[in-house]
């Protein structure tokens, strides 16, 4: 029966082992879909913006061609741009395809990928402020809007969710202005009226205010990831609490207990235990292999655990031999007593028509049943915690069920149980009787 035992341990701490390792899964999977759908919103975000400014470039050209003809010294320069942002679009889409069939054939993206990707997003500026540079050939193309393109793709980083890529998109950043304050900067060329402007530092100041904003968009999409992860962690917890008590209670218990999180932590509770034993489990099970004894306990610990759940009890844990139930913790309803008193009437009257329609085996039981205060909740580390229930009460409960092969019962019940309940049956006063850690005897009567 030992070796039993430690196998059918060794098989639950392994089913315990691939949970937690597919809650893992699970949280890693999340956060990949996540990472995916922020790339193709990303990818998607900077298309429309490109495309909306090469129509923005298109109606001035239609609407205000002498405008264009003023301000601008070579005419040709206007498709030029067209031409670069329509470019940038292109790449775009072609960038959005790719992840999203790696994302339909559940293919992770690569770091360097994304680095790669990023680098050529905020070089989109940097080709801008060139290719003016280029056509206008003074520092002007240092005071235009193209600048503010930077901060643009530095905040669109922050849906990488990763700190290192948005401080890397800043830097990138910060390092092409500075490539193109260095090629057309030229304080001649600049009126007195922005004397404020020939002076390099200013520039620089504006190349460690995109380093800046990197920092900042990197903070804000680390945070955006541990809302993620606190989701994650939050399906976690619901997951956990429904594997913890979801075959061992009431569906109706456990959604309060999803409701009520602190309901798990550990505290004081009047509550009734009840511990259920069969008879000559240990020479039943001597000749006969791990599934049939598997199957007998299955046999007759299935409708006992429906009819624990329908009074709304708790199976804290099997025995081999027999099981330990609460009733009152983690949720109370009412009257815990009497939901325990109950059920096990209503499990000695199955288990005797279940014996006689032969759907069970021959099987004798003894039930013990005690009221008082136990200590209540999770017992463990943050590696593995088992809801637990301890005190002198649960003691007593098991002592009074022992006492069912003295007096050749099925069913006592200490005094603290009958002065709560109401029984139609008749009882049997056993009297004091002294038990086993416990100097004062304990009211005993017979109820089956």
């Amino acid at each position: 029966m030992t070796k039993l035992f430690r196998k059918a341990t060794n098989v639950k701490e392994k089913i315990i082992n691939d949970t937690s390792a597919t809650e893992t899964s699970s949280v890693y999977d999340s956060l990949k879909k996540e990472i995916f759908q922020s790339e193709i919103l990303r990818a998607k975000l900077l298309a429309w913006i490109f495309f909306y400014a090469i129509i923005i470039l298109f109606i001035i050209r239609l609407l205000a061609p002498e405008y264009l003809k003023n301000s601008i010294p070579n005419p040709n320069f206007i498709y030029v741009f067209q031409s670069v942002l329509l470019a940038f679009v292109i790449r775009e889409v072609i960038v959005l395809k790719v992840i999203q069939n790696r994302l339909k054939n559940n293919v992770d993206i690569k770091d360097k990928f994304r680095y790669f990707t990023n680098l050529i997003e905020i070089s989109y500026p940097t080709i801008t402020l060139l290719v003016l540079g280029y056509y206008f050939g003074s520092s002007d193309v240092l005071f235009t809007p193209i600048i503010f393109f930077y901060f643009l793709i530095i905040i669109l980083s922050t849906l990488s969710l990763e700190f290192k890529i948005s401080f890397f998109v800043g830097l990138q950043a910060a390092l092409g202005y500075i490539l193109v304050f260095f090629i057309y900067f030229n304080p001649h060329e600049i009126s007195d009226n922005s004397s404020i402007l020939k002076n390099e530092i200013i520039h620089i100041g504006r190349a460690a205010l995109l380093v800046l904003g990197g920092i900042v968009a990197g903070i804000v999409a680390n945070q955006i990831k541990k809302k993620i992860h606190n989701v994650n962690n939050a399906l976690i917890e619901r997951n956990r609490i429904i594997n913890m008590f979801g075959q061992q209670v009431s569906p109706s218990i456990v959604e309060e207990l999803l409701i009520s999180e602190n309901q798990i932590e550990s505290k004081k509770k009047y509550v009734c235990i009840m511990f259920l034993d069969i008879r000559g489990f240990t020479k039943f099970a001597e000749n006969r292999t791990p599934e049939d004894i598997i199957q007998y306990q299955n046999n007759v610990f299935g409708f006992m655990i429906e009819i624990i759940n329908k009074h709304n009890g708790i199976i804290n844990q099997f025995l081999g031999d027999g099981y330990m139930a609460t009733f009152g913790a983690p949720i109370s309803s009412g009257n815990d007593s009497q939901n325990a008193i109950n059920a096990a009437i209503e499990i000695i009257d199955k288990l005797d028509n279940n014996q006689q329609n032969a759907e069970v085996a021959n099987t004798k039981i003894g039930i013990g049943l005690h009221s008082g205060y136990v200590v209540a909740g999770n017992v463990g580390t943050d590696v593995r915690k088992q809801y637990s229930i301890s005190g002198n009460t649960v003691i007593l409960a098991s002592r009074i069920e022992q006492l069912n092969k003295t007096y050749n019962s099925r069913l006592l019940i200490s005094r603290e149980v009958k002065e709560n309940v109401e029984i139609l049956l008749p009882l049997q006063r056993i009297g004091d009787v002294g038990v086993k850690g416990r100097e004062k005897p304990i009211d005993i009567w017979k109820v089956k």
